[in-house]
């Protein structure tokens, strides 16, 4: 049986008022005497800072990395209860975390130069971000976007709800896994995804679940101006069951919104590559973040 294995790395907790914080993990192995970039990843649903250990190696060494788990997920805090947590107040945390943070280089500590990447839920609160235009951000990086969540995920939200209330999680990960990852994973590999995603509290789940078909489209695509990079999915179906990657219409109808946007595919028949093809999404983004 496949366990996750414990990681030392060095970390921080963000405090966001009140009890609440964000668990952050920082990767730097920059040369401490030049300035740098600082790179936030953001995960996905019932994920956590974690899933981008693939990614690290192709960023750390000219760029800091930071890894939070987003509030609800891993180690930070639990969602509040008795409401509803939207895209904005994910949004919010993350400014509070930027703003907490200076460049880590000089006796001035100047603000840093912030270059997004997100994937899944991540990637929507990126994109929530990016239009409200902060002055730190220097690009966007979407590997694995839902143009309109309501419209890829809406059919099967309700039956995802029932197996997540009657069996958990985890029998919800493993039902779902072939139509998130494809055919490219081995079995140990969709074993270890399955394993984690199963950690998630249940009741941060159907929270996703309970907000997803709120979301149609982003409302202000033409609002963002940072350099923004789409990498994609090709044009191969994928034979799994409750097939999650968006229509490519829709996602080149979102890219062309965005101005002077780019849009890179990847060979993969899954929607989050960000997972299966972690190593060629990482390489793309980092020539994408060295010309911004």
């Amino acid at each position: 049986m496949v366990q996750p294995r414990d990681v030392q790395e060095a970390a921080w907790r963000v405090q966001l008022g009140g009890d609440a914080h964000l668990y952050c993990a920082l990767d730097d192995y920059t040369d401490a005497w030049r300035p740098a970039d600082t790179v936030v990843l953001l995960h996905g649903i019932a994920e956590h800072g974690g899933i981008w250990r693939p990614w690290v190696p192709h960023l750390t060494r000219r760029y800091r990395v930071l890894r939070p788990d987003l509030r609800g997920f891993g180690r930070s805090s639990a969602l509040p209860a008795g409401g509803a947590f939207t895209l904005a107040d994910w949004a919010d945390d993350i400014e509070r975390m930027i703003d907490s943070i200076g460049s880590g280089r000089g006796p001035d500590d100047a603000p840093p130069r912030v270059h997004l990447i997100g994937t899944k839920l991540g990637a929507l609160v990126a994109f929530e971000l990016a239009q409200r235009r902060p002055p730190w951000i220097a690009s966007m990086t979407l590997a694995g976007m839902l143009p309109s969540p309501s419209k890829a995920l809406g059919p099967w939200l309700d039956e995802w709800v029932g197996v997540i209330e009657r069996e958990g999680v985890e029998s919800w990960a493993r039902l779902t896994m072939p139509g998130r990852m494809g055919t490219t994973l081995p079995p140990e590999a969709l074993e270890w995804w399955a394993r984690l995603m199963g950690t998630t509290s249940a009741a941060t789940v159907l929270a996703c679940m309970r907000l997803l078909p709120g979301i149609d489209e982003p409302p202000n695509p033409e609002g963002i101006a940072c350099p923004t990079l789409f990498i994609v999915p090709g044009a191969h179906e994928t034979g799994g069951t409750y097939n999650q990657r968006p229509a490519p219409a829709d996602l080149l109808r979102l890219q062309s919104r965005v101005r002077g946007s780019t849009l890179r595919e990847i060979p993969a028949d899954s929607y989050h590559i960000a997972a299966t093809h972690p190593d060629a999404c990482a390489i793309m983004a980092a020539e994408f973040i060295e010309e911004c």
